[in-house]
């Protein structure tokens, strides 16, 4: 994953380019090869996915490895994608493009893009569907892939949002959270590959815990949501299509 990173063109943009990996206590050789590729690692306390992401990002921003006199958040962007060969780095200048656009937020959809035979089981592919309109229904926003594991953030917008989720609810709080504040996102089509290793997520436990993000989320601060509402009046804040 760490090969297929198009280094060479984000620095022929103009773009000083750090690979982080966010291990979760791994007993094999991930550290080791990772960082002879040249990425930096960081290992999480605990366990589950939203927790180790958070954390990470709470290090970067702290140790100002995001955000510095030379760097403030606005002029940085970041993009995170699970690394188990599923998604596409090939794919991330697409992802920048969008956020040089003027997004603060951009997701990459793999029903917008093409999906690999077996990458994606009949049930998985229906419950992604069932959550992705459980989420526009909340939101009002038209979303095609509310579960998908690739996304990029504006430095500034995502040390705003204040993420909760500790587990694989991390995308729907990343989303939610977002569409609260008014963030403008964006969607990209990705390709969508088969996984390499045995997955780590319990479908149906976590497809209820998705959908309880999604509603605690829309439930939170109603007086916040009234504000927001009213604000969307003023404006149309729908989900752009990003450069392709």
């Amino acid at each position: 994953m760490i090969d297929r990173i198009p280094k060479r063109h984000l620095e022929a943009r103009g773009y000083d380019l750090n690979v982080w990996i966010v291990d979760g206590k791994s007993r094999d050789a991930t550290l080791k090869v990772a960082m002879e590729k040249g990425a930096k690692a960081f290992v999480q306390d605990g366990q589950g996915k939203g927790s180790g992401m958070r954390q990470a990002f709470e290090h970067l921003f702290a140790a100002d490895e995001i955000g510095s006199k030379n760097r403030p958040p606005e002029n940085m962007f970041l993009l995170m994608l699970d690394a188990d060969g599923t998604y596409p780095p090939e794919h991330i200048p697409k992802f920048v493009e969008a956020l040089e656009a003027g997004n603060d937020l951009v997701l990459g959809s793999r029903f917008r893009g093409r999906i690999e035979d077996g990458a994606l089981s009949a049930f998985n592919r229906f419950g992604n569907h069932v959550l992705t309109t459980f989420a526009r229904l909340l939101y009002r926003v038209p979303v095609s892939d509310v579960c998908t594991g690739m996304w990029a953030f504006r430095g500034d917008s995502l040390r705003r949002l204040g993420l909760v989720a500790d587990g694989f609810d991390l995308e729907a709080d990343i989303f939610a959270t977002a569409c609260r504040r008014s963030a403008k996102l964006a969607e990209v089509p990705i390709d969508y590959g088969r996984r390499i290793g045995k997955a780590k997520m319990v479908p149906l436990r976590s497809g209820l815990l998705i959908a309880w993000r999604l509603f605690t989320r829309w439930l939170d601060s109603p007086n916040a949501r009234a504000k927001e509402e009213s604000e969307k009046d003023d404006r149309s804040t729908p989900l752009s299509e990003g450069a392709a």
